[in-house]
């Protein structure tokens, strides 16, 4: 898939390019809340326990230690649930946005109505978007998110938004480390 602007399709929120293990699938959508418990609980795994931010006193991070132990507990069960059925597609280049996805073409079948997206490679459980049928242009598939859940969406940006942000500190550090 060749490398252009998609706002035309995606619209004017934050794209990012990125390599996915994303397919077709008959899984049920997942739920809104479940989608964010999923990004929470991966962004926790990722930032390592890291604390850069200020403690604000023993209660607060008392709160703060038992908030990311619940997270972290949730998401192990979700691991060991999706464990039984660990088959996964293979990762794709994509461009993805809050509001759809541009995928190679053939990705999906052209009446596919669920696509399953896996956010990180270490979690075999998906994120599973409705979507329309397939757009084909030259050699991509454009897809629009269907229907509408606003909680699955706002997961979905903010997770789109981390990969952004470290992508970019990945540019700044080639940059000042080169030159």
């Amino acid at each position: 898939m060749s490398e252009r602007d998609w706002s035309d399709w995606l619209g004017e929120t934050l794209t990012v390019s990125t390599s996915l293990a994303v397919g077709p699938t008959m899984r049920p959508v997942t739920h809104g809340e479940l989608a964010a418990r999923l990004v929470d609980g991966i962004e926790l795994f990722e930032a390592s326990g890291s604390r850069n931010h200020p403690a604000h006193g023993a209660a607060d991070e008392t709160a703060l230690e038992l908030q990311r132990l619940e997270r972290k507990l949730d998401l192990l069960v979700h691991l060991l649930a999706e464990s039984l059925d660990p088959e996964r597609p293979p990762v794709r280049q994509v461009v993805i946005s809050r509001g759809g996805v541009v995928l190679p073409a053939g990705t999906l079948p052209d009446d596919a109505d669920r696509l399953a997206l896996y956010l990180s490679d270490f979690l075999p459980q998906p994120l599973v978007l409705g979507v329309e049928p397939p757009t084909r242009h030259d050699e991509a598939q454009l897809i629009h998110w269907s229907p509408h859940d606003d909680r699955m969406h706002d997961a979905l940006g903010r997770w789109i938004f981390r990969l952004h942000r470290r992508d970019v500190a990945e540019k700044r550090q080639k940059v000042d480390g080169g030159g």
